[in-house]
């Protein structure tokens, strides 16, 4: 059985209204499970759920992706991501001045006789915080003194040519910056962001079809190449306003080798009426393609398919 979900209070800061709100989204999208939310989303099921936790802000991108999964309206998240971020730093870690963050150990023993006065702790745990700045300052004047060129780097500007440049790091609990690409393996069958390439500058639509339902457009299918990667994927786009989609369905996507005919990469999912990404193929040396087919109970759309490509360059049409 599931564990169910810390309860959450959208009046007490604005990360528990955040992840309130991405509860709210997904109990009108049928509550999905996380794992199928997670096969949705190209995320893990762990760190959606912790998306809607309210401990922490997410990522834009996983919020964004939590968003897509359900759905939701991508500009409208984007715009409240920011303002909760904003709301975050200006009042320190979840609304909290960061001084009072009670560590792991304080919420696991908590001082007997009920909580502190508010914004005093106890003497001990102001005592701890006490010597542990004063630590931290003679430790930073110690190192200031050892490392000349790091004073320089904090002045407006920066120093001279070749003088590094040091920016404060933001205060614990402040909304992180997105990254600009992704940690994992470029390699078959990863996810593009999660492998960096779906932020790729030069990132491209090489080739697009038709994804037809009673012979009525309802999408279509790209295949995406990132030079930096040497790699493309499937994307299926739905067109806004066509025929009705048919519930429960899923929806396939799949790149192929042009010049292999037992190399590929597959993607599968619950169809959602949303854009949605496949997984990579490398392809600097053979041609690749990409296919897309929807299907529920019964019924199955035709095989839409791109033309295959060796990165920028048709190699031949794929009937």
């Amino acid at each position: 059985m599931a564990r169910a979900e810390r309860p959450l209070d959208p009046t007490a800061d604005p990360l528990q209204a955040f992840a309130a709100d991405l509860r709210t989204l997904r109990d009108q999208a049928g509550r999905p499970t996380y794992q199928a939310l997670a096969r949705r989303a190209h995320r893990s099921a762990s760190s959606l759920s912790e998306a809607a936790g309210g401990r922490r802000l997410p990522t834009l991108d996983t919020t964004l992706a939590y968003v897509r999964a359900l759905g939701g309206d991508e500009a409208e998240w984007t715009e409240r991501w920011r303002v909760t971020a904003d709301a975050t730093a200006a009042d320190g870690a979840a609304g909290r001045p960061a001084e009072d963050s009670p560590t792991a150990a304080d919420e696991a023993h908590p001082v007997d006789g009920g909580p502190p006065e508010a914004g005093t702790g106890t003497p001990e745990r102001r005592s701890r915080r006490t010597t542990g700045a004063l630590a931290l300052a003679a430790m930073m004047v110690a190192g200031f003194a050892t490392l000349p060129w790091l004073v320089g780097g904090f002045r407006s500007g920066g120093g001279p040519t070749g003088t590094p440049t040091v920016t404060a790091a933001p205060a614990s609990g402040t909304a992180q910056p997105e990254l600009a690409a992704g940690t994992g393996e470029v390699r078959d069958g990863a996810d593009p962001k999660d492998a960096g390439c779906a932020v790729d500058p030069a990132v491209t639509t090489v080739d697009s079809a038709a994804v037809l339902l009673d012979e009525r457009v309802i999408g279509t299918v790209e295949l995406r190449y990132a030079p930096s990667c040497g790699a493309s994927w499937p994307r299926f786009v739905p067109v806004p306003a066509a025929v009705e989609v048919p519930r429960p369905a899923r929806i396939q996507l799949t790149v192929f080798d042009g010049d292999d005919a037992g190399r590929q990469a597959d993607f599968a999912m619950d169809y959602a009426g949303i854009s949605t990404f496949g997984n990579l193929l490398t392809s600097t040396r053979t041609c690749v393609w990409a296919q897309v087919q929807l299907s529920g109970q019964g019924w199955a759309s035709p095989l839409a398919r791109t033309g295959c490509w060796r990165g920028a360059t048709q190699v031949r049409p794929i009937p």
